[in-house]
């Protein structure tokens, strides 16, 4: 792919901030009250040190497109239980309470306990809501009381709890929350166990253990996530069965620390996102990437390297192919992104449908010269059309004289004006489409 350095989307970079060390980062969708609506919102901490842990306030990252962003202080130190003068304002937690409509964000006091500050707003001002007193004091339970993760009601389990934990003692636990979302429930401590294996009923230890966990569920599956590692189980309290590394790829550094930790997923508009935190050149000096996330049949999670590298939300003429599964929007649940599979072996991801007429949406598609030519690798029956509409007008449209059983490449003329567009697919009948490429 070519260098665009003023288009690349990672790490996040908000407009006006010269330095975006923003790590653990945890994503939300939630309502911007200034627009009505929908942004994604970043809840991070701010790195200053370089070979040790310098963090002194809490911010919130937000955007609606993903691709620009804005930065404001959501939480300072002064506001909270912490010293003064304190650089331990370690990883947050943000969730609006389906009981008041609040947004309570969950705080770390260094890897010694947790506090719990209220706004009326997604963005804060946040204020401390106990007091300044510790939701989760040290020795709550018997693993550190930091690094929350809070999990909302469903309709499995109408209670909200709150993760916490590390390696560095009795890994992780949960705790109800009562409704007011300023306290725990007394007696409700749970372990949430992490097996190696689903014959081995031992806990998983060793370096593959971690700090800050999230628990996020994707179809039937609860998910527990960690420094790029990931487990599974039935229930959001586990016992997880660990599955696999999605960082296994990504580089460590040389004392075999992993350049990747704090994790978060969030699913929006039918496409699945993974945030993570990611070292520079130290592991205390730290950034957020934001990619789609993709799950196989079998639950292995993966991204992107490509979207590694340029992140979401925008697209380039030039790219040899954008693939299908990097929308930003699609009419769910009857259009879906699927896995690919040859001979038994995972072969790359597409969108597909059945029947009737839905759309996949690729905005900030950048260079795009009049008139270009798409050439799509799809399959389908006959009569299935697939029209191109250029920032909502239609500029192509193609339409399957004769059944395509196995995916193949398909050109398609386009009407358009050169410069920057949105692009959707307008599919109609039964389809997959792998990929596609804008040629001159």
């Amino acid at each position: 792919m070519p260098e665009h350095e003023s288009r690349r989307g990672n790490p996040l970079s908000p407009a006006g901030v010269p330095d975006n060390m923003f790590p653990d980062p945890h994503i939300k969708i939630f309502v911007n009250p200034d627009t009505g609506r929908e942004n994604m919102y970043v809840y991070v901490g701010h790195d200053e040190g370089r070979g040790q842990f310098i963090m002194r306030d809490w911010y919130v990252l937000f955007s609606e497109d993903l691709v620009h962003w804005q930065c404001r202080k959501s939480l300072r130190r002064e506001d909270t239980y912490l010293p003064p003068d304190s650089t331990d304002c370690w990883a947050c937690d943000a969730v609006r309470s389906p009981w008041d409509g609040r947004y309570y964000l969950y705080y770390s006091h260094g890897g010694e306990s947790t506090g719990v500050a209220v706004s009326d707003r997604p963005d804060g001002p946040f204020v401390d809501a106990r007091g300044k007193t510790p939701i989760l004091p040290k020795g709550i339970t018997p693993t550190n009381s930091y690094d929350p993760d809070v999990i909302m009601p469903d309709e499995e389990d109408s209670r909200a709890w709150i993760v916490f934990g590390s390696d560095w003692t009795d890994h992780y636990w949960a705790m109800q929350l009562r409704e007011s979302m300023t306290e725990v429930v007394p007696g409700s401590a749970r372990k949430v166990p992490v097996y190696p294996d689903e014959e081995t009923q031992e806990e998983l230890r060793g370096p593959l253990r971690s700090d800050q966990a999230e628990a996020f569920r994707y179809g039937d599956r609860w998910y527990l996530y960690w420094a790029g590692r990931y487990a599974t189980s039935k229930s959001r309290l586990g016992p997880y069965i660990f599955r696999g590394n999605i960082g296994a790829d990504i580089p460590h550094y040389p004392d075999g620390r992993a350049f990747i930790d704090h994790g978060s997923f969030v699913e929006w508009r039918g496409q699945w996102f993974y945030a993570v935190s990611c070292g520079t050149e130290s592991w205390s000096f730290r950034q957020s990437w934001l990619m789609y996330l993709h799950v196989c049949d079998d639950g292995t999670l993966m991204f992107d390297e490509e979207i590694r590298q340029y992140g979401v939300g925008q697209y380039d003429a030039a790219w040899d192919r954008i693939q299908a599964e990097w929308y930003m929007a699609i009419d769910a649940p009857a259009l879906r992104k699927i896995e690919l599979r040859r001979d038994g072996k995972h072969t790359g991801f597409a969108i597909a449908q059945e029947t009737g007429t839905q759309e996949a949406r690729y905005p900030h598609v950048y260079g795009m010269g009049e008139n270009l030519r798409m050439t799509l690798r799809l399959q389908g029956e006959a009569g299935a059309e697939v029209e191109v509409l250029c920032d909502g007008k239609s500029a192509g449209r193609l339409r399957l004289t004769e059944a395509l059983p196995e995916l193949t490449e398909v050109e398609l003329p386009l009407v358009h004006d050169g410069g920057e567009h949105e692009l959707t697919l307008r599919l109609t009948g039964r389809l997959v489409i792998d990929w596609f490429r804008l040629r001159p």
